[in-house]
């Protein structure tokens, strides 16, 4: 009897050890996806929230100086004094220029904010690239018709060809817009928006 009492105990010891641990694996999982940016809006006149990552987009209203936001993660864009970062801001709040705010910790990571596989596609047209997702941003290159693309992420911009305002994120950090890129047999799941 002594014996299996303590053979009891023991397994309910090991059980209850194996909950904890799932538990805290959990919890660090959940900590990690949850990462959350801060920093201090440092513009004068306040910073200007864009639906996309270009000032060539309208605004969403204006952040005064001296906010502290939260950001979910960062994208190039629009450059503005020398600076082609923009962040999305949490809640999928919008895009500020990250020129004007002040990280409080750690700087927020490339969107999107959750690590993803690539998705694949190939130009339908030849197609501009660009320095944010706008066709009067920068251009920056062009591809060729049937060019290969890796898309990192996408977003919705005021600038579109007939009904399609979505830009693609490519790998090289440039932006095409979606109208002209044909998605290839990647999975769904691999065709993310930049911020959410």
């Amino acid at each position: 009897m002594r014996v299996s009492a303590a053979i009891r105990r023991g397994a309910a010891l090991a059980a209850a050890a194996g909950i904890a641990i799932v538990g805290l694996a959990a919890t660090a999982g959940t900590a990690e996806a949850a990462t959350v940016y801060k920093g201090k809006v440092t513009a004068n006149g306040g910073i200007t929230v864009r639906p996309a990552p270009s000032v060539h987009t309208g605004s969403k209203g204006t952040i005064a100086k001296g906010k502290t936001i939260s950001i979910d993660c960062k994208v190039p864009g629009t450059k503005i004094n020398g600076n082609t970062l923009w962040y999305a801001l949490s809640g999928n709040k919008g895009w500020v220029s990250a020129r004007y705010v002040s990280n409080i910790g750690a700087a927020p990571k490339y969107c999107p904010a959750f690590d993803t596989e690539r998705g694949d596609g190939r130009t339908t047209e030849v197609v501009n690239r660009r320095q944010g997702p706008h066709f009067n941003d920068a251009k920056v290159g062009t591809l060729a018709k049937g060019k290969a693309v890796s898309v990192v992420c996408y977003v919705k911009s005021s600038a579109g060809v007939g009904k399609n305002f979505q830009w693609y994120q490519l790998t090289d950090k440039s932006w095409v817009t979606a109208a002209y890129v044909k998605r290839l047999s990647t999975p769904g799941t691999n065709w993310v928006p930049c911020a959410e």
